[in-house]
């Protein structure tokens, strides 16, 4: 895989393969495209690497890359129709996918710079930043936090057999000083 004019290899897992072998033709040429998209037979066909790309005419770059375009705008109209025939009403495309795949290498316990790496990332905060949209982790782990012990605490003492004093205690010890004061202000009264 090239990018960031950078050649990286990735290990191709039995899913990578199953799809490489539905495109598989056996009269294929080395430097053909491996998915029917592109024509093999366009000018900027056989410039393969990152250094053919680099040469290439502007115009014929150019013109790659609005071909490129065109396609994955094609991909992302089907992956839209994909959505909508499996009743998926968040928007689906290509760039989603990527962020998917990120999500759920993170969620299952891969490094971030692993993660950076398979991205093609040139730096690891390009990769903080790009997960940081879907990372609610913390968040979600500070919720689940905060309400089991508001909740532990207000019906603990009560399933217990606490006296009404052990009960006033354990309420207060979730309480911050100025809220305690208050309490005590509005018994006084």
């Amino acid at each position: 895989m090239g990018k960031n004019h950078k050649d990286r290899d990735l290990l191709l897992v039995d899913q990578t393969l199953g799809i490489l072998r539905f495109y598989h033709n056996d009269d294929v040429k080395p430097d053909d495209y491996i998915f029917p998209l592109l024509d093999n037979d366009t000018p900027f066909a056989k410039f393969v690497t990152q250094a053919d790309k680099v040469r290439m005419r502007p115009e014929l770059r150019h013109k790659m890359y609005q071909e490129i375009s065109s396609k994955n705008a094609l991909i992302n109209k089907y992956l839209k129709k994909i959505a909508e025939k499996a009743e998926i009403e968040k928007p689906l495309s290509m760039h989603i996918s990527r962020h998917s795949f990120a999500h759920i290498a993170q969620e299952s316990g891969a490094e971030l710079s692993a993660i950076k790496n398979i991205l093609g990332h040139s730096n690891l905060a390009t990769t903080e930043r790009y997960m940081a949209s879907f990372d609610t982790s913390k968040t979600d782990e500070t919720l689940r936090n905060v309400f089991a012990k508001k909740q532990s605490s207000a019906t603990a003492p009560e399933e217990s057999g606490a006296t009404k004093e052990e009960q006033a205690i354990e309420l207060l010890k979730g309480m911050t000083p100025e809220q305690i004061i208050a309490v005590i202000s509005a018994i006084n009264k």
